[in-house]
């Protein structure tokens, strides 16, 4: 990779992993967590830091243009399909109802209950094994020792 082509970009994809790899094991903890019979506060603790990396990784694995965030598209040569169906299903709730304050949460019409959840974990789970299978060649050994570090095997 040229020198130009991380310029252009604005970051370093090297210095990167460390970020990427350290919130993709955030969204696995919490997720596995969510799936667990915890106790408030800590269930709600869990979700809520589930469901914001999820929300992180779904625009990381978009067509996203904003120039301040990282794109899985940037790591690799051929970006493969991802796609998230229960989650785009929910997102804009989610992204109304847990991430903000929004109005509309007093004229919500569909319950929340975390079942969802799951689903979730597994499509991440699976759009991760898809973006790391594509890594470019020069970040493979980068993205293993920051796996590694984090004692997160890559899935196959």
């Amino acid at each position: 990779m040229t020198r130009e082509t991380i310029a252009y970009m604005g970051y370093d994809l090297e210095s990167a992993a460390i970020h990427i790899v350290h919130d993709h094991a955030s969204l696995l903890k919490a997720g596995q967590d969510t799936q667990n019979a915890l106790r408030g506060p800590y269930n709600h603790y869990a979700e809520r830091t589930f469901l914001v990396h999820c929300r992180a990784f779904s625009k990381f694995y978009s067509n996203g243009t904003d120039t301040r965030d990282m794109y899985a598209i940037d790591f690799v040569d051929n970006m493969p399909a991802i796609s998230l169906p229960v989650w785009d299903k929910w997102h804009k709730h989610i992204d109304q109802h847990l991430m903000h304050l929004t109005i509309s949460r007093t004229t919500n019409k569909i319950p929340w209950t975390g079942e969802p959840n799951k689903v979730f974990l597994r499509e991440f789970k699976t759009a991760w094994t898809a973006f790391y299978g594509a890594l470019k060649p020069s970040l493979k050994s980068i993205f293993d020792r920051c796996l590694s570090e984090r004692q997160i095997l890559p899935e196959r």
